[in-house]
């Protein structure tokens, strides 16, 4: 079996210990080199954890970290929007545009030649789109969305955001043209798919749906997770990215009273990295919010919690949180937005629901019967473990392999 030379793009380093899309991309990096491929990867380092983490080196030929900046000054971001003419959101914060990494981009490209380039996270694919011409004929140039930033703008206009159609068709605009400019797009799920092609048709034939995978072998239920009684909720997110905050103050000010009043010894864990002062205020005895440590101390949440909640109403996507929670053995309850690729049944693998008088009930019922935590719970387990990220490296392996049989044609 042939094995293939791998150029991963990151807009963040994907650790061990991380959350979110990071963990995603560092089990794809790592299944894939346990499979005989040959992996290089290019990201930015935010932190000093970033410098100093190793946990990729055992799975990769080379990394190369790049210092960057995640929060750029605004007279740095309109000097770079006037010389590279791109949106703003694609010029700051995570992955914003680094000319360093345009230049080590380059000089790999120039160095090696590879089978497939995967810039993780639309925002990494304006290095595909500007550098083109420097991607070799017999190379598969993959942009991986994780999100649609165009309908994630629409989203947040809608719920009131202050954003100007103007930035949303500027983005837009933008967004496919560098779609357009991949041999193939991966999406998470069938549903972001069909996102894509509802801009843009033609898409259709390069998109190719790989989704998120959950490390089964650590994400597991605890001894104890249905013979004890407790009365603890769970959210766990990135904070740094806004959905996440918008789902826990959907929660707690939409839910929370009605769910006190049935069940007053109540928790709610909001757990996850860097909480933004507008969900430090929400603190309470009985509203726990902190940051999330890694994924040891993670697992330990999803351990000693009783059920999961995802009243997610922005973005689009994976939410591979809920995999977590399921492989743990937790009832999840879910809005229809937050169940995206996993494809679950109402009532037998969670509960779903996008009216909160029925999302706070959903989580009353759990939390006041063991026995159909047990059920849910188990249910979700069964689930949970379609999903091992194993099988989601296989499927990414057969579509790396296309560009292959294909003889390393453009799409």
């Amino acid at each position: 079996m042939r094995r293939l030379k791998i150029l991963f793009l990151t807009k963040l380093l994907p650790r061990a210990d991380v959350i979110g899309g990071p963990i995603l991309i560092y089990h794809r990096i790592k299944n894939l080199a346990l499979m005989g491929h040959k992996i290089t990867l290019i990201s930015p380092t935010y932190t000093e954890e970033d410098r100093k983490d190793k946990s990729l080196e055992p799975f990769c030929e080379r990394i190369i970290k790049v210092d960057s900046v995640r929060n750029k000054p605004s007279e740095v971001v309109e000097a770079l929007y006037k010389k590279v003419k791109r949106p703003r959101f694609f010029l700051t914060g995570d992955g914003g545009y680094d000319e360093r990494i345009e230049a080590a981009f380059r000089r790999v490209l120039s160095e090696t030649q590879f089978d497939a380039v995967i810039a993780e996270y639309s925002i990494m694919g304006q290095y595909i789109e500007a550098n083109r011409h420097l991607i070799p004929e017999g190379t598969t140039a993959i942009i991986s969305v994780h999100e649609c930033y165009t309908k994630a703008f629409e989203l947040r206009a809608k719920k009131g955001e202050a954003i100007s159609e103007e930035t949303i068709g500027e983005l837009r605009d933008y967004e496919f043209r560098m779609y357009a400019s991949a041999d193939k797009i991966l999406t998470l799920t069938r549903e972001d798919a069909e996102i894509l092609t509802s801009y843009e048709p033609g898409l259709r034939r390069k998109i190719r749906v790989v989704p998120h995978g959950v490390d089964t072998r650590f994400f597991t239920p605890p001894k104890d997770r249905w013979s004890r009684n407790t009365k603890n909720i769970l959210y766990v997110g990135n904070f740094r990215h806004y959905p996440n905050v918008d789902a826990v103050k959907n929660f707690v000010e939409r839910c929370w009273d009605k769910i006190l009043n049935e069940v007053p010894d109540a928790k709610f864990y909001a757990i996850g990295f860097s909480p933004p002062p507008e969900l430090l205020k929400l603190r309470s005895e009985n509203i726990i919010v902190q940051e999330g440590g890694d994924n040891e101390n993670l697992r330990r949440f999803y351990w000693s919690c009783d059920v999961f909640v995802a009243p997610i109403e922005l973005g689009t996507g994976f939410r591979g949180k809920i995999l977590e929670a399921m492989a743990c053995g937790l009832p999840v309850v879910a809005t229809p937005l937050a169940t995206f690729g996993i494809n679950p049944m109402h009532r037998r693998d969670m509960f779903i629901t996008d009216d909160y008088d029925e999302f706070a009930k959903y989580v009353v019922m759990l939390l006041k019967d063991v026995r159909l935590r047990r059920k849910i719970g188990k249910n979700a387990l069964v689930l949970a473990k379609r999903f091992d990220h194993k099988h989601a490296a296989k499927k990414l392996e057969r579509v790396l392999k296309e560009g292959l049989r294909a003889g390393g044609k453009r799409s």
